[in-house]
């Protein structure tokens, strides 16, 4: 652990709008794109999204920011991630953000950012969530790493899907099923989950 610290000196709590400036400047160094102010206004506010800060000497050295939406409501390229039956009955969880400052990684913090996410979605009131994914960069081998040392798989390869400077970079959907939840039957499932593409 960095200088001594233990993961018990680490303090978990929801983040809120009091906390926008450190979260504009965290995000900033983690992630390659820019979010407009509203982002942070609505992840910072709104009650459907799930936004818990790991914190260190009253510090925040980790985040994670997730959206509990209808899963009739995402986006084109992610329409396959539920068997159809479940789509109009169904929520999904998409993480948005999970980072970690540089010098407090490897000490666990955001294995259980994401594991306090993954627990709160097996509440009773949360059962209508069957999946949870997210979008990640084809070449940042440590994230893809991360997901899927705990379980979760590439559901689609995003050709072009990142506007990063002045070029488009490819991306992968990754998917963890819960709850229930199962991608759309095919001959094979559930011994091999389809990868879809965007083309």
């Amino acid at each position: 652990m960095l200088d001594g610290m233990h993961l018990s000196d680490v303090v978990f709590r929801f983040l809120s709008l009091c906390d926008i400036e450190e979260v504009k400047a965290l995000c900033k160094l983690w992630f390659p794109l820019d979010y407009p102010n509203t982002w942070y206004n609505d992840v910072l506010s709104n009650p459907q999204f799930f936004s818990l800060a790991a914190c260190h000497s009253n510090n925040i050295i980790g985040l994670i920011v997730a959206e509990i939406k209808e899963a009739s409501r995402v986006n084109e390229e992610d329409s396959s991630l539920l068997d159809y039956g479940l789509i109009y009955n169904a929520d999904v969880a998409y993480i948005l953000a999970l980072g970690v400052m540089e010098e407090y990684r490897r000490c666990g913090i955001a294995s259980l950012l994401l594991d306090t996410f993954l627990r709160h979605l097996t509440a009773q009131e949360m059962k209508k969530v069957k999946v949870v994914y997210l979008h990640v960069l084809a070449t940042n081998d440590k994230a893809l790493r991360f997901y899927e040392k705990r379980n979760f798989r590439m559901h689609a390869f995003l050709p072009y899907y990142y506007c990063i400077g002045d070029k488009m970079r490819d991306g992968f959907t990754y998917c963890l099923y819960v709850n229930g939840g199962h991608p759309p039957w095919t001959f094979l499932y559930p011994f091999v989950t389809p990868i879809m593409t965007n083309r």
